[in-house]
């Protein structure tokens, strides 16, 4: 048995935080899925950057991350810090070392990191969807590594890419659920796919990044955003304009 999939949720608010597919095998997340919106991305928590095992999974599947990994590489978070200031306890538990996995220096703090700050950027009165995922299969850039060790000297692979989904309402203000939405116009999707790289002080997305939902589930062999009709979703998955986004 190689995955876990797992539901973060504020134990006072009772609200959804986001879920994990977790694989024991890389000692990482493959992808974690969550909703943005201004409830979430507003408030008065603050980074305590306390980074701790996380509760529900067994330790010794999970890569030790009291300090970071060796090397050049962050504990980069899958589902931001910033993405849950609405309350201390779910911004938290974006420190589990589940939602860590070894990004290169300043692929983190600077690509990366601009990226976050986008999608945040597209949060609307409807809630914005979002999947964040590590690809292990693809080719390597020659400035990653193969593996890294976590504190306990731990091999931990290195994923060769990193993606971003992103699904919400076309006007933003529906009052709809994804699940009611009949029409395809009226949503718009798409997919961010990079190379894993040390991308210097760069934070340019280049169009060759943006790739379909559809494509993005070929390439990782997953089913995303289920909660879409059947007889709109390929049609909404195919999508890739970037215009209508960043």
């Amino acid at each position: 048995y190689r995955y876990y999939t797992v539901d973060k949720v504020g134990s006072k608010s009772n609200v959804r935080n986001y879920t994990i597919c977790f694989d024991r095998t890389k000692k990482a997340s493959l992808w974690v899925a969550y909703p943005l919106h201004s409830f979430y991305t507003t408030g008065n928590a603050s980074r305590q950057d306390d980074f701790i095992a996380e509760p529900t999974i067994p330790t010794q599947y999970q890569p030790a991350l009291s300090r970071s990994y060796k090397g050049w590489y962050d504990r980069g978070h899958q589902i931001a810090a910033a993405d849950r200031k609405c309350s201390q306890e779910m911004m938290d538990q974006t420190f589990y070392w589940t939602n860590m996995t070894p990004q290169q220096s300043k692929f983190n703090q600077k690509l990366w990191g601009s990226l976050e700050g986008k999608v945040r950027g597209e949060v609307c009165a409807d809630t914005l969807y979002v999947v964040t995922g590590a690809y292990f299969g693809g080719v390597r850039h020659s400035s990653i590594d193969a593996t890294t060790n976590d504190n306990a000297g731990q091999a931990c692979p290195i994923p060769t890419h990193y993606y971003k989904l992103m699904l919400r309402t076309k006007k933003g203000n529906t009052k709809k659920a994804i699940s009611e939405i009949t029409n395809a116009s009226d949503l718009r999707a798409v997919g961010v796919f990079i190379q894993h790289h040390n991308s210097g002080d760069n934070t340019t997305l280049l169009d060759e990044y943006f790739v379909s939902v559809n494509e993005l589930e070929r390439i990782t062999g997953f089913d995303f955003f289920t909660m879409l009709p059947d007889e709109i979703e390929e049609e909404v998955e195919d999508q890739c304009d970037r215009g209508q986004w960043f």
